[in-house]
């Protein structure tokens, strides 16, 4: 996998490079930010949404399901002690044709696909100060 960087622009904003793109990150104004860009947090769910929504829309690419196009919407719980997500909920909206069998093999799939995968058995995190 490629490198990540990130590298601060001002206060609480940071910028994050990987492969030639460049995103911003912020804290919200009432987190003490400026609201220069999505929270962190708030990527995770960014994550979240279009690895379903690009997984699954090429699974209805590939059997020919047309007649509309994959969107997801998703709402995270926040939870504390530690402050952290405790919830994501994903509505995928699916192309009219796809069958109802081909719905339920996509929500058993969706949960096997790498962002919710890895939020669902958490990865060893090793963090080094320099």
């Amino acid at each position: 996998m490629d490198l990540i960087t990130v590298t601060r622009e001002e206060g609480l904003k940071f910028s994050v490079r990987l492969r030639g793109h460049v995103m911003t990150t912020d804290f919200s104004v009432g987190e003490g930010g400026k609201d220069g860009g999505p929270s962190p947090v708030e990527y995770l769910g960014v994550a979240s949404g279009a690895c379903l929504a690009t997984m699954v829309q090429a699974y209805c690419d590939s059997r020919g399901f047309t007649d509309g196009d994959v969107s997801v919407s998703l709402t995270m719980e926040m939870v504390e002690n530690p402050n952290r997500i405790g919830a994501i909920v994903l509505d995928v909206e699916l192309p009219k044709d796809v069958p109802e069998g081909d719905r339920e093999k996509l929500k058993t799939m969706a949960l096997r696909m790498p962002v919710p995968a890895t939020l669902r058995d958490g990865p060893r995190v090793d963090i080094e100060m320099f």
